[in-house]
């Protein structure tokens, strides 16, 4: 947006393994303005296992990333998370985590946007609708009317307006119990 930042932390690398689950969570607005993963190396997936971002909207974005990928996000505005569970017999995936705040604006998270930011998109345009499949991947495509969503809205198009929806989308998510 046109704002000198300045690297704050790195973390990395961390290593995930089958069952793994980060709930959606903010970070802390004095370091974690922006920040970025890079997905250094993943295997035994039998499931992706999608960066969740809920935008300015409340609209979840779900983000399949390969080795080498990298993802920018707002990590102290925007909620985040990878509410499923890692699957897969031995499964992996080692990630890379950066995090930078603005030079001279300490108070960032309470101002307006700086002139040049694209404004959220708050109402969008047209209808959403899901993909049959992408690399064969069952339902993990949505196409939507309004190119400003961008390639990544959930094929769940959930949204979290409070705190009742984010507690019953951790419970759909969550790892379920096998009949024994």
């Amino acid at each position: 947006a046109g704002v000198p930042v300045e690297q704050t932390v790195m973390y990395g690398l961390r290593q995930y393994t089958e069952g793994a689950r980060l709930l959606s969570h903010v970070d802390r607005h004095e370091t974690h303005a922006v920040s970025l993963i890079v997905n250094v190396a993943q295997g035994n997936l039998t499931e992706p296992w999608p960066v969740e971002v809920q935008d300015h909207r409340d609209r979840l974005h779900e983000v399949i990333m390969e080795p080498g990928d990298i993802v920018y996000y707002e990590s102290a505005k925007c909620l985040h998370a990878r509410n499923r569970p890692l699957v897969g017999p031995n499964a992996y995936y080692v990630n890379l985590f950066t995090h930078y705040k603005p030079v001279t604006d300490l108070t960032w998270w309470d101002q307006p946007n700086h002139d040049g930011t694209p404004d959220p998109v708050l109402e969008s345009e047209g209808n959403c609708k899901k993909q049959t499949s992408v690399e064969g991947i069952e339902g993990y495509n949505v196409q939507c009317e309004d190119k400003r969503l961008g390639m990544n809205l959930s094929p769940t198009l959930f949204r979290a307006n409070n705190a009742d929806d984010m507690i019953r989308w951790w419970v759909e998510t969550s790892p379920k119990e096998e009949d024994e």
